[in-house]
């Protein structure tokens, strides 16, 4: 009679097992070192430029085109911003009129008239010694792009951002829209 060896199999499926629950734990770890990030990533940004925010700033945007004097203007392209949230400076009644009703109804905390570069407001704001703009804001403006790289985009053409700081449950929320004053004396290329 032949005598067949019998093989123990036992070991080989413990070792297959420990080879795939180390393959999956790899891929749970690099999942979670990447996942992880980006959840906290987005939960820092989604008070920035959301459709509601962006909404906001296009009527913030017609209040600016419609009532604002030259003069806000010309000293924006020298500063590079200007805070313009106070009402009175709009030359226009009914734009003074528009303007309050428009902080009231969307809790506005501040509105700035920008060059259409945010280089000149990022060195101010993040060089401020006296620290008088709030961390949010402080992170919106570096979250922004410098928008430098279109070259005819300048206040001599007439382009300008618009940026709004507002309250909705008791989180400052932000937005920003390009304004294009109407009364260009330079044609653009």
């Amino acid at each position: 009679m032949l005598k067949t060896k019998i093989v123990n199999k036992k070991g080989f499926m413990l070792v297959e097992t420990l080879i795939v629950s180390v393959f999956i734990l790899a891929v749970f770890s690099l999942l979670y070192t990447n996942i992880i990030p980006l959840v906290g990533e987005y939960e820092r940004l989604k008070n920035y430029d959301t459709v509601e925010s962006t909404y906001i700033a296009y009527w913030g945007r017609e209040i600016v085109l419609k009532g604002l004097p030259d003069s806000i203007y010309e000293e924006v392209k020298t500063t590079g911003f200007k805070d313009i949230t106070d009402c009175s400076l709009y030359t226009e009644r009914d734009a003074i009129y528009e303007c309050s009703a428009y902080e009231a109804v969307n809790s506005i905390d501040k509105i700035y008239l920008t060059t259409y570069n945010l280089t000149d407001m990022k060195n101010a704001v993040d060089n401020d010694p006296t620290n008088t703009y709030k961390r949010d804001f402080t992170e919106y403006i570096n979250y922004l792009p410098t928008y430098s790289k279109n070259s005819f985009r300048t206040p001599e053409y007439g382009y300008y951002r618009v940026i709004v700081e507002y309250v909705s449950n008791d989180v400052h929320k932000y937005g920003n829209m390009e304004a294009r004053k109407g009364a260009v004396t330079n044609e653009e290329p």
